[in-house]
C-alpha cells in the first residue's frame, strides 16, 4: 500500500541558515535521499531564517521525486498576508500554510489579525497545518470556530503531555480539549509528534500508544493523517522509529488503515 507521509521537514543549513538547530543532534543537512518509511511526503516549513518564497524554491528544487505538497511559513496576522498567499499559490507544490503557533499565548491564537489570515488562506484554497501545544487547544478552537470554511490540520496530536501520560491531570485536560476541538468537522489532526513530547524513549513506549488511541478514537480515521515528523520526532533512526510509529497506528485503525496512510492527506491538501 502506498504511504504519504503528511510532515516531514528537510534543511541544509549550507544553503539557508536554520538557527533553533545549532548545537542540537539535529544541527547539519537533513535531506530527501536520507528519507524511509513513505513512497510521498508533504514538507512542511522549518522555521529557517529565510522568506516563505525562499524556502519553498528551495524545496522545489531539490531531488525528491516523491515530493508531493508543500506547506509554507505564512504568517496569519501579517499585514500583507493576502500578498505572500497569493504568490505562493501560483506555486503548484504548495497546497498549505503554517504559522507556528505553540509559542504564543493563547490570546495572540485567536484574534481578528488571525482570523483575517486563515480566511484569507481558506478562500485560496489552502490548508492550514495548526501546530499548537495542548494548553493552546482552546484557543485553536476558537479560532477554527470563527473560520468554519478553513480546512485545518492540528500538528502532532496537539502536543500532549506524554511524559506524564494520559490519566495525569494534564492528560485528562488534553483529552477534554482535543474532544471539544474534534467537534469542529473542519479539522483533523496528524498522527504524529508523540516522541518530542516524551523526555524518555521509555515514557514514549509507556503513554504514547495511549495518546494515539485517544486521538484516533475522537477524530475517527476519515480524520486522521499517518506523518512522521522527520526528522524533529525521529532523529537518526528513521527506519526504526517511522516503522514501529506505522505499526503501532495501523494496529489502531484497522481496516481504515488506507485512508490514514494516504486519501485523508490527498483530500485534505487537495492533492487530486
Amino acid at each position: 500500500m502506498t504511504v504519504l507521509d503528511a510532515h516531514a521537514h528537510v534543511w541544509d543549513p549550507r544553503a539557508i541558515p536554520v538557527d533553533w538547530i545549532a548545537g542540537t543532534a539535529l544541527d547539519g543537512p537533513r535531506l530527501p535521499d536520507q528519507l524511509d518509511g513513505a513512497d510521498e511526503w508533504i514538507f512542511v516549513e522549518a522555521d529557517v531564517r529565510a522568506t516563505p518564497q525562499e524556502e519553498v524554491a528551495w524545496v522545489e528544487q531539490l531531488d525528491w521525486p516523491g515530493l508531493v505538497g508543500i506547506v509554507a511559513d505564512v504568517a496569519l496576522d501579517a499585514e500583507d498576508v493576502r500578498d505572500t498567499i497569493v504568490d505562493l499559490v501560483r506555486r503548484p507544490l504548495v497546497r498549505g500554510a503554517r504559522h507556528l503557533l505553540q509559542g504564543l499565548p493563547g490570546e495572540a491564537i485567536d484574534t481578528r489579525a488571525m482570523r483575517r489570515g486563515l480566511a484569507e488562506l481558506a478562500d485560496a484554497g489552502l490548508a492550514f497545518d495548526a501546530c499548537v501545544r495542548w494548553t493552546q487547544l482552546d484557543a485553536l478552537t476558537a479560532l477554527a470556530r470563527a473560520v468554519p470554511d478553513a480546512r485545518i490540520v492540528l500538528d502532532h496530536c496537539g502536543k500532549p503531555p506524554v511524559e506524564r501520560g494520559i490519566v495525569s491531570g494534564g492528560g485528562r485536560a488534553w483529552r477534554e480539549a482535543l474532544r471539544r476541538l474534534a467537534e469542529l468537522p473542519h479539522v483533523s489532526v496528524k498522527l504524529s509528534g508523540l516522541r518530542s513530547e516524551a523526555e524518555t524513549a521509555a515514557a514514549f513506549d509507556a503513554h504514547a500508544p495511549d495518546f494515539l488511541a485517544e486521538t484516533l478514537a475522537v477524530f475517527g480515521p476519515d480524520r486522521c493523517l499517518y506523518a512522521s515528523d522527520w526528522p524533529v520526532s525521529t532523529g537518526a533512526d528513521i527506519d526504526l522509529t517511522t516503522h514501529a510509529w506505522v505499526d503501532i497506528v495501523r494496529a489502531q485503525s484497522g481496516s481504515a488503515w488506507s485512508r490514514v496512510a494516504r486519501a485523508n492527506a490527498r483530500e485534505i491538501y487537495a492533492l487530486g
